[in-house]
């Protein structure tokens, strides 16, 4: 295998990848764990560079299995590997992953999407997809997002989530006119208003709406038919982070779908 150096264009590329935004398609990664997905889900790898070392036994097959997923694939040095590295326990091996993609046609037999609308910490978005892995959620609907699903940060934390359920980013305009034309059941988030989570079947094909961390959800939501949905909460405050808030009601939604099959 070829190694490379600083001054080679696939080490400029890569460098590329992961400080700007101009590739909406691919999130860089050197997570162990996430590269593990991008294995086992025969995910496309645009750029992949490792370092040689002595691998255990199970890391070089990973390692052998992303070089096969690999458009290209090059050596590097530790040295080298340490300028554009992500985590401080990698295991050295770095992958430029294309992001699938995804259109409304695609959703057509999906009955159990989430909407983040206009979501901006990529912590709390990938948590949002780390608890709907756990619950088989059908597709992921970003609202205008702020932070992008490519972003490097929601991989990690969703541990590569966001690059196995089904996801679109789209205006307001054009997810709200999907759902309505499709007969889906629209769940919005509230902090006081509607019924207590608890006190719905989501039977059916539901969206579940959540909002922005500081500004709520789009108030044009409430001229369409929805239903209200809150977490009952004693104490100080009046709301829960967004991730938090997200992952109790969809694993409730999780639950009483699974009693109605």
């Amino acid at each position: 295998m070829e190694q490379i150096s600083k001054n080679s264009d696939a080490f400029k590329l890569m460098k590329n990848y992961i400080k700007t935004n101009q590739y909406k398609d691919i999130t860089v990664t050197d997570d162990l764990e996430v590269l593990k997905i991008a294995s086992k889900f025969n995910l496309n790898i645009d750029l992949l560079f490792y370092v040689e070392n002595e691998y255990h036994e199970e890391t070089k097959d990973l390692l052998d299995s992303l070089i096969k997923l690999s458009n290209k694939t090059y050596v590097i040095s530790e040295s080298l590997y340490n300028q554009i590295k992500l985590k401080e326990n990698h295991v050295g091996i770095i992958a430029a992953i294309k992001i699938p993609e995804y259109n409304f046609d695609d959703f057509k037999d999906k009955s159990f999407i989430v909407v983040l609308d206009k979501l901006e910490i990529p912590g709390n978005i990938g948590t949002i997809y780390r608890t709907l892995d756990s619950i088989n959620c059908d597709g992921v609907f970003l609202v205008d997002p702020i932070s992008k699903i490519y972003n490097e940060k929601i991989t990690s934390s969703s541990r590569g989530s966001n690059l196995t359920i089904p996801s679109i980013s789209d205006s307001y305009e054009n997810i709200m006119n999907y759902l309505i034309d499709n007969d889906y059941d629209i769940y919005l988030g509230e902090p006081t208003l509607g019924k207590s989570y608890q006190e719905y079947d989501y039977n059916g094909k539901i969206a579940i709406v959540v909002g922005n961390e500081r500004f709520g959800i789009n108030p044009d939501w409430y001229n369409h038919k929805h239903k209200k949905v809150f977490i009952p909460m004693e104490g100080n405050h009046n709301s829960l982070n967004v991730s938090i808030a997200a992952s109790i009601i969809c694993y409730e939604a999780y639950m009483k779908r699974k009693s109605f099959k």
